[in-house]
C-alpha cells in the first residue's frame, strides 16, 4: 500500500489538516495544525478494514496503469 498525504478540513476551524491513509488505517490520530484549536482527525476501529480495503484496491488499480 502507498503513503497517501492528503489534507482534510478541520471539523471546528476549517483549517487543513495534513494526513497519510496508512497513518489513520494504522490508527495515528492527526492535530489539527491550528495553536487555537484542539480538534484531531482518527478513525473509528469499525471503519478501518473498509478504508484499508478500499486503498489496496486502489493501489492495484494504480498499477494496472
Amino acid at each position: 500500500m502507498s503513503d497517501n498525504t492528503s489534507t482534510i478540513p478541520c471539523p471546528v476551524c476549517k483549517t487543513k489538516i495534513p494526513f497519510d491513509a496508512m497513518g489513520l488505517i494504522n490508527g495515528k490520530v492527526f492535530q489539527c495544525p491550528d495553536p487555537n484549536c484542539d480538534a484531531s482527525i482518527s478513525l473509528s476501529n469499525n471503519s478501518k478494514p473498509s478504508i484499508k480495503s478500499t486503498m489496496d484496491k486502489l493501489d492495484e488499480l494504480k498499477k494496472l496503469k
